[in-house]
């Protein structure tokens, strides 16, 4: 192990993961105008599935699902790698 592998223990960095389902592009008249029940459409299909996220990079890409629990939280499954850059 070399000097900086024992300065920085890696393994406990957290890092935010950001899940991005899509985009849209509004003006500030139409977001001012949005009400309950009005839906805002994406720019992917749902079969695109989301993207996984550091910053601003996109890492994989994943499917939403629910983990089971009572309270049906949530989750996304690893459906594969990033396309490179």
């Amino acid at each position: 192990m070399d000097d900086l592998q024992r300065l920085i223990q890696t393994d406990d960095i957290q890092v935010e993961v950001t899940i991005r389902l899509g985009r849209t592009r509004q003006t500030v008249a139409q977001l001012s105008s949005l009400r309950t029940d009005d839906i805002l459409t994406l720019d992917q299909a749902i079969s695109d599935g989301v993207e996984i996220c550091i910053g601003d990079r996109v890492i994989a890409r994943g499917e939403l699902t629910g983990d089971g629990s009572p309270e049906d939280r949530l989750c996304v499954r690893i459906i594969g790698a990033a396309e490179p850059a």
